[in-house]
């Protein structure tokens, strides 16, 4: 089976971009942490991370949240705090 791939110049001139690009599924989840409850908007993609490293550390995804959350620097939002952490642990995993 053999894939075409389509540049920028093969797509039509009003072709709306948009209709070309696959947006992943985001998904929320209300995670109680110390002295309050987070809704959180992830995409499944980071969940499913989360779920598996709490898997291998045999703890809770809540606890892993609480730890990101206590980790982070003020200014950084707690979403983008866990998608760096998911990322950066499968990193390091695949450099083991």
């Amino acid at each position: 089976m053999q894939f075409q791939r389509k540049s920028l110049s093969d797509v039509e001139c009003g072709t709306d971009l948009r209709s070309l690009m696959v947006w992943p599924t985001v998904v929320s989840r209300t995670i109680p942490l110390t002295g309050r409850h987070a809704k959180l908007r992830l995409e499944n993609a980071i969940w499913s991370g989360l779920d598996e490293i709490a898997k291998k550390q045999k703890r809770l995804v809540p606890d892993l949240c609480q730890e990101v959350d206590n980790s982070r620097p003020a200014t950084m939002p707690l979403t983008s705090a866990i998608r760096s952490y998911v990322l950066d642990y499968f990193r390091q995993a695949g450099t083991r």
